[in-house]
């Protein structure tokens, strides 16, 4: 079979950022593990999260940029998504690859039973980085987040295999603490390019 497809997408401005260690991480960890990994590095790219008023309400495509990033999403088998917890939401660059990049008539649609998810992937990986632990973050917004990535984006365009990793206490962590996530994000990404093949394995059986 093919090489599993897989999206990876990051949103931190600084390559210098643990974010960015870990996306570099997984990416490794994926094409070593066979997958075609597309890289979709919002601030890297140049990404421009603001929508134009003619892909408002359609599915038009406005710059080039989009469109390869909506291609790659159409063709992937699983997402590996990274980005930092900021005021317990996700950064402002990646709002705009959602909304739109993941929008209705491309990644999902609306019919008579309700929302109809359009994409072939069926898992995906959140890597978040924060200062604050995780009980700080349900505190404020309870599963805010995960309901955000797993139910309504995610879910609604047809991903039911949802995973997360957080690495809380970034400000003043350990080298060493470092090396331990940098290392749980390699086996992750690991496991999921196995379950995929597993899956596209099993489907062409």
């Amino acid at each position: 079979m093919s090489a599993p497809v897989v999206t990876l997408v990051l949103a931190h401005p600084s390559a210098e950022s643990l974010s960015a260690a870990l996306a570099r991480a997984a990416l490794a960890a994926l094409a070593d593990a066979g997958a075609d990994v597309r890289v979709h590095d919002l601030y890297a790219d140049g990404f421009d999260p603001r929508m134009p008023a003619c892909e408002v309400g359609t599915t038009e495509l406005a710059d080039e940029l989009v469109a390869r990033y909506v291609a790659d999403v159409l063709s992937t088998d699983a997402f590996v998504i990274v980005h930092p917890v900021w005021f317990f939401n996700v950064p402002a660059i990646l709002k705009g690859w959602i909304d739109r990049v993941m929008r209705e008539g491309i990644v999902y649609a609306h019919g008579p039973m309700g929302m109809r998810g359009l994409l072939k992937a069926e898992a995906a990986l959140l890597v978040n980085t924060a200062n604050g632990g995780e009980e700080l973050e349900r505190g404020f917004g309870g599963d805010a987040l995960v309901n955000l990535w797993k139910r309504v984006i995610l879910g609604s365009s047809g991903v039911t295999d949802f995973r997360r990793l957080r690495f809380g206490g970034v400000a003043g962590s350990s080298h060493e603490l470092r090396r331990t996530w940098l290392a749980e994000v390699d086996d992750a990404a690991r496991s999921l390019v196995v379950d995929v093949k597993g899956r596209l394995d099993g489907g062409l059986g």
